[in-house]
């Protein structure tokens, strides 16, 4: 059952991550877009600027998503990484526990938001801004499934210490 559970995750985490690029990929070409307006033609393109916007938004709360599951945030983890065994398990799901407390709180408090967005449209491309607004419970959502992956995944060795592939660059 646990297999199974992992490999949707680990197939959800794959699909988010081609969806952080596909919107990498749109909110450049919209930047790009917008300055050759302005620089080539004096022409402004208010729905380019719109578009990398939105894209951004959306980038960072998956991306924030798949930088967890890469263990990539910042994390204090001296304390916790001179337990042993059980303390460091209790650690790690307490850490967890206080993460998925604020990713809930941070869903929960967007829904009226989102029922606002309803009757608000976006200046330039009159879009419904419940869908922009939506970035926010999706992203705490996909956080929180992260969380709980880490926290099965890092069982055996819960503060493991940090290696080559997650330094930026061994020096």
């Amino acid at each position: 059952m646990l297999n199974a559970v992992e490999r949707v995750c680990l197939g959800l985490r794959r699909a988010v991550s081609a969806i952080v690029v596909v919107l990498f990929s749109v909110m450049l070409i919209a930047v790009l877009a917008q300055v050759a307006g302005r620089y080539f033609f004096n022409f402004s393109i208010a729905q380019a600027a719109e578009i990398a916007t939105f894209c951004q938004i959306w980038l960072v709360l998956l991306g924030a998503g798949v930088a967890l599951a890469r263990g990539q945030h910042v994390a204090i983890d001296v304390l916790p990484s001179q337990l042993p065994l059980p303390l460091a398990r209790l650690a790690l799901i307490a850490i967890a526990l206080v993460s998925a407390a604020f990713l809930a709180v941070l869903a929960y408090g967007t829904l009226p938001l989102i029922k606002l967005g309803q009757f608000q449209t976006s200046p330039a491309l009159q879009m419904p801004m419940k869908y922009m607004y939506a970035c926010l419970p999706v992203g705490a959502i996909y956080m929180m499934l992260e969380l709980v992956l880490s926290v099965v995944q890092r069982w055996d060795d819960p503060f493991p210490p940090p290696s080559v592939e997650t330094e930026e660059e061994a020096i």
